[in-house]
């Protein structure tokens, strides 16, 4: 048995659950007019992200919200399983670790410089943006997410295990588009990570809340 205690890592994992799904619909409710995809120029983003700047601001922070809480619940995993693979679980804090910071640090730019930049300068923010969030950041969080699956994966039911290989497939999947610069590529690999991340930390919560204490 580890550190934390199952059913509050079930909780955490339950929040990281419904904070990343009001973020995937905050990006396509929300942010969307703003974000780089086929048919969407920059000179159109740049208008619309200056003139709605409240609503780019509430969508990122909600994105920051996601971001924190899937840091918890790495933490909360690793506290279960750090006795039984102690380097896997503290590598993965790692990463996680740095892959929010660079989360973090593209969000903070596109909200506090992208909707004041002009044309040109708008292009080099959102490029180096995507990069941090969608090639390091995502990638990081994914590598992570593949060591605590590897940490707990003699206890996790065999469609838990299936489901989040699949969902960090589509999380590799993203930061290689991201490094690419495919547009399409990230757009749809973004909509398979989304729910597959969602479903697998709601099902891993529930797991979780039915294990002994």
């Amino acid at each position: 048995m580890g550190t934390v205690s199952p059913r509050v890592a079930a909780r955490v994992a339950w929040a990281a659950a419904a904070l990343n799904l009001l973020a995937a619909v905050a990006m396509l409710g929300v942010l969307r007019p703003g974000l780089p995809e086929p048919g969407n120029d920059a000179d159109s983003r740049l208008r619309w992200i200056s003139g709605h700047t409240a609503a780019w601001w509430a969508g990122w922070l909600l994105w920051h919200a996601a971001a924190i809480s899937l840091l918890a619940l790495y933490v909360s995993l690793a506290g279960i399983w750090r006795e039984r693979a102690p380097v896997r679980c503290g590598l993965a804090l790692l990463l996680a670790a740095a892959g929010l910071a660079g989360d973090l640090g593209a969000e903070a730019l596109l909200m506090g410089v992208a909707p004041g930049a002009g044309p040109e300068d708008f292009r080099v923010v959102e490029a180096a943006c995507w990069v941090l969030t969608g090639y390091l950041g995502n990638g990081l969080y994914t590598l992570a997410g593949i060591l605590l699956t590897w940490a707990g994966v003699r206890e996790l039911p065999r469609p838990l295990v299936a489901l989040g290989g699949a969902a960090w497939a589509a999380g590799l999947a993203l930061s290689a588009a991201t490094l690419a610069g495919s547009q399409a590529g990230q757009f749809w690999s973004t909509a398979f990570l989304m729910p597959l991340f969602v479903l697998w930390a709601a099902l891993v919560g529930r797991w979780l809340a039915r294990r002994p204490s």
